[in-house]
């Protein structure tokens, strides 16, 4: 058993600092195994054991084990594997669940869209900053495909929405940082509505226009250049859609 797995817990006693009072053992085991993820004690692909190892090197009863394990494997912290070979292993980083439940605390906090859409305006022009940096000729010609195949959707507003947001989260993979793809999925989880008809033909063609002018910034490795760009055409996003808040107007503003 490792240090962490030796400590012994006290239901009801807040263990670590940085996560929430725990209630129960089983509150409690989740919060120290947490806890090891987060100092780095712990990492991904550890073996912490089967349950009876758990219980016995916490100190805890098999049942709380169980529990603990259960809520650790809804957060997507462990993988549990039942059988003679099973136990429970610390699961890798899932960059769409991160982005699912960061969505899932926006939503139920009930942030403004405005708000959201600032935060999106800082990051998707640090995105388009490091894509100009950093994006490889694979990333180029990914993009350059995007905006081909937008193109033949300008007829189609929902197609069209769909390959815009494709469009946008290829440039934050071409930004190659995982922190920032993770942030930035989560954020349109919340402001991108799906299937949108809101770009109309005339609002695509622009939108389009856009997206290319973007492009050469990206290609051209003016990062100073893609990343005002960028932050400009998000920010005109967040006008349009707070002129619709003032005018309570339903609409959402257009998320390309």
């Amino acid at each position: 058993m490792s240090q962490l797995q030796a400590r012994k817990l006290s239901s009801g006693t807040p263990l670590v600092g940085r996560l929430r009072q725990t209630a129960t053992n089983a509150d409690a085991l989740v919060a120290q195994i947490l806890e090891g993820i987060l100092s780095g004690e712990i990492k991904s692909g550890d073996f912490l054991g089967s349950e009876r190892d758990i219980s016995e090197g916490f100190e805890v009863s098999r049942n709380t084990a169980r529990e603990a394990l259960r809520s650790l494997a809804a957060l997507g912290a462990v993988e549990v594997k039942v059988g003679v070979k099973g136990g429970a292993t610390i699961a890798a980083g899932d960059v769409e669940a991160i982005g699912e439940a960061l969505a899932v605390q926006y939503c139920l906090s009930d942030v403004p869209t405005d708000e959201v859409l600032e935060i999106q305006s800082v990051l998707e022009g640090l995105a388009a900053e490091r894509a100009a940096e950093h994006a490889t000729p694979q990333d180029i010609e990914r993009l350059e495909g995007l905006l081909e195949e937008a193109e033949e959707l300008v007829g189609d507003s929902t197609a069209f929405s769909n390959s815009s947001l494709v469009f946008h989260a290829a440039i934050a993979d071409a930004s190659h940082s995982q922190a920032l793809v993770m942030q930035l999925r989560s954020l349109r989880y919340v402001i991108w509505p799906p299937n949108s008809t809101k770009a109309q033909p005339k609002v695509a063609k622009r939108v389009l226009e856009t997206h290319r002018a973007l492009l050469e910034f990206i290609k051209n490795k003016d990062a100073a250049g893609a990343q005002e760009f960028m932050r400009d055409h998000i920010e005109h996003i967040r006008n349009v859609q707070r002129k619709n808040v003032k005018n309570k107007r339903s609409e959402d503003a257009t998320y390309c």
